[in-house]
């Protein structure tokens, strides 16, 4: 598959690079880890390679254009029809607090546990067959597990703004807390654990692409997702959100 590229400079890079690895990547089950997340010189906020600067970083999308053959094909509103509009997603930023004075699309309510300028980058790739989601994460505290999931709505002034978790099947009663529908294979989990330099990577592959305008934005959580009755999907209070249009609307 030949994929047509204007982008210019380093960001050009970066999207070359992540366009590639997804292009090459196969289908598995969901909640597979770090050993498949994004390559630091690819799509890594503070790798080489990767773009300067928050406001170039979160304009960086693969896929939306500029793209030839099976990957560039156009439709319209329908199942699966987002997938094909827009196949692979990069989305980088920088975090930033909920009142700067130009709302970022990364922010941090919790400046302590994510502290501004620490970095994320959320990458997808999404087929007719199915939908992969990748997390990068830097800057963020050394050493611990963050929970984290793809949520419906886009991030705003208060965590709960972004919605409650994206799911395949949707549980009829809200907060879902059935493990039968907080699980990781009806929803995308992306529980994330950081090395000594506060980096970690994480990956979700599912058979089902996002419902368009379904899918808003990645949720970081204080702790890792619980699994039992009555609180699955559970992961202590939201510590930062990044906007990013997974299901394309």
């Amino acid at each position: 598959m030949r994929v047509g590229m204007r982008a210019a400079g380093a960001v050009g890079a970066a999207i070359v690079a992540v366009v590639a690895l997804l292009a090459g990547s196969g289908t598995s089950t969901a909640g597979q880890r770090a050993a498949d997340a994004l390559p630091p010189r690819a799509a890594d906020p503070g790798g080489p390679a990767a773009p300067d600067g928050a406001a170039a970083s979160r304009r960086a999308t693969a896929g939306a254009a500029g793209t030839s053959g099976a990957a560039g094909t156009s439709g319209t509103a329908g199942p699966g029809k987002a997938a094909e509009r827009q196949p692979f997603l990069v989305r980088e930023d920088q975090f930033s607090p909920a009142n700067a004075f130009i709302r970022p699309d990364a922010i941090t309510y919790d400046l302590a546990r994510i502290p501004a300028g620490a970095g994320i980058t959320v990458a997808r790739r999404a087929t007719r067959h199915g939908t992969t989601v990748w997390l990068r994460v830097r800057g963020l505290l050394p050493d611990r597990t963050y929970g984290a999931h793809v949520h419906t709505r886009p991030c705003g002034g208060r965590p709960g703004d972004a919605g409650p978790h994206y799911q395949h099947r949707r549980d009829p009663r809200q907060p879902s807390t059935d493990p039968r529908h907080a699980n990781p294979r009806n929803e995308v989990w992306l529980d994330v654990t950081t090395d000594a330099a506060g980096r970690g990577g994480a990956v979700s592959r599912h058979g089902w692409t996002f419902r368009p305008g379904g899918a808003g934005s990645v949720v970081l959580h204080e702790r890792a997702t619980r699994t039992g009755q009555g609180h699955a999907g559970a992961a202590g209070a939201r510590l930062g959100c990044f906007t990013v249009p997974l299901s394309g609307g």
